[in-house]
């Protein structure tokens, strides 16, 4: 049995509990001013000149507020609705998993299954990967948008479908940690999901999620981009804010599993209200999807960010806020990012969806909850969620060589891994990369010895008994390490 099950029904019951007894919001009418100040909290993208976000507020099975922010294209002045289609990242992943669990539920998979056992080309490590690894991030695969960039694409250029991400992810010879040992947040393992669900049901990963979740739910909105030439009624177009403005962030990417859905704050209200309604498989269904992963010691699978500590479930993370329970998930991807808070002991969601990459829309989620759930929280003390750019900084610091002790470094090395190329030459008495898009940074020599930094990674060069280079590692702490370069020339 998979680490976790035993604590299923515990979960199942918690969730039964919550819904019967909490006294949870009535649909009474707010004071005006709530909205009111809900409308404030958003101002900032309330104007005729920049992008912004749609939001819904659900509580006890209904809408109560939704509003459009912002410009949903800026070339046309076309105005942001809660009828516009955005692309919602990773919040995607609960999607994903729920099609694993119907898959599970028919008996026509286990999650405790070999993924070779319908994905054989990858290959066989040391230890086996089940699909539950997969679900819960703690697989050890490396992350394929981490090999990507170490290839030189970056997301908005790049053009690739869920079979290229297989065969790179197929050519790594090593993983990251012994499987069920650590949580590390993997966009590769949900790739692999999409491709095992449609190996066994026989349908295109899109074909399977409309039919079993979109279209039973009345979903008419959402769809799986699998198709770049598809023409999306109402979509947002992404943006990101340079130093001269707005451009638009938008990728060529037809991968799924991972990422892919476009939808609506009014479609996805629809999937919110289902894990009270359990519309779709039956009774006990979107429970399991709440069923948060163990690691081989036994301890659950969490992480933290921003301060605060999530469990992850099945493309869901449980966690609390100001002392009440959350299930909660968010998205980011080129020019959108996006938010879901769940408050289940009070039937109360928050979704808002942006289309503008410097927008921080799960922050914005919490405030709103602040507006309508404050009488409920135990802990009044405010949550403070910590900024990425509150971390202490701790690369070390340069230690200078001479040309000719740099010079040993200098050639073209290859992964067989990557499948790229490398050339380290000289700029300005410093190591740089010269290849497809290379790091803008200099090599920076942090121990007078073999280990050099650039952009927040290591890399390790490599020599043989004689003291010769033959090549190095990388080192990056998200997603990719030890990944080797041979010196070729």
């Amino acid at each position: 049995m998979n680490p976790g099950k035993k604590n299923f029904q515990k979960t199942c019951l918690m969730f039964l509990i919550s819904f019967l007894f909490v006294g949870y919001i009535s649909n009474a009418k707010y004071p005006e001013e709530k909205f009111a100040t809900v409308d404030k909290l958003f101002s900032p993208w309330n104007n005729p000149q920049s992008p912004g976000c749609a939001l819904a507020v659900i509580q006890n099975g209904e809408i109560i507020f939704k509003k459009g922010y912002g410009l949903a294209n800026l070339e046309h002045d076309v105005k942001i609705k809660p009828s516009t289609v955005f692309r919602i990242g990773s919040i995607s992943k609960q999607f994903t998993a729920a099609c694993i669990q119907i898959l599970q539920r028919e008996g026509k998979l286990s999650i405790d299954d070999n993924i070779r056992k319908y994905v054989p080309e990858m290959p066989e490590y040391d230890w086996p990967i089940t699909i539950w690894h997969l679900i819960h991030h703690t697989s050890g695969i490396r992350d394929y948008e981490w090999l990507q960039y170490f290839r030189g694409e970056h997301k908005n250029q790049a053009h690739h479908t869920n079979e290229d991400i297989i065969e790179l992810i197929a050519r790594q010879k090593g993983l990251e940690f012994k499987p069920g040992e650590e949580f590390s947040y993997c966009n590769s393992g949900y790739t692999l999901l999409a491709a095992i669900v449609e190996r066994v049901s026989d349908l295109s990963f899109s074909q399977f999620v409309k039919a079993r979740i979109f279209d039973p739910l009345g979903m008419n909105n959402t769809l799986i981009y699998d198709d770049n030439t598809l023409i999306i009624k109402n979509r947002a177009t992404g943006y990101f804010k340079g130093e001269n403005g707005y451009v638009v962030n938008e990728t060529l990417n037809e991968s799924t599993g991972d990422g892919g859905v476009y939808t609506t704050v009014e479609d996805f209200f629809l999937w919110d209200r289902n894990f009270y309604e359990d519309k779709i498989v039956g009774p006990g269904f979107m429970e399991s999807l709440l069923q948060v992963g163990e690691l081989n010691d036994g301890a659950p699978v969490a992480y933290e960010h921003r301060g605060v500590q999530y469990e992850y479930a099945f493309g869901l993370t449980v966690s609390k806020y100001k002392g009440l329970r959350i299930v909660c998930h968010g998205g980011s991807y080129v020019g959108f990012r996006s938010a879901y808070v769940q408050f289940p002991d009070h039937r109360f969601s928050v979704v808002c969806l942006g289309n503008l990459s410097n927008f921080d829309p799960m922050n914005l989620c919490y405030q709103v909850a602040d507006i309508f759930l404050s009488e409920y929280f135990t802990k009044m003390e405010r949550q403070v969620l910590k900024e990425a750019s509150s971390v202490e900084n701790t690369e070390n610091e340069e230690m200078e060589l001479t040309e000719e002790q740099l010079d040993v470094y200098v050639g073209e090395y290859y992964s067989d891994e990557l499948h790229v190329y490398y050339t380290v030459g000289f700029k300005d008495k410093h190591l740089v990369f010269t290849h497809v898009n290379p790091p803008t940074d200099s090599l920076l020599n942090t121990d007078g010895h073999d280990v050099f930094s650039f952009s927040g990674y290591e890399m390790k060069f490599i020599r043989d008994a004689a003291g010769k280079v033959t090549g190095f590692t990388f080192q990056s702490g998200k997603g990719v390490k030890d990944i080797f370069f041979e010196k070729i020339r």
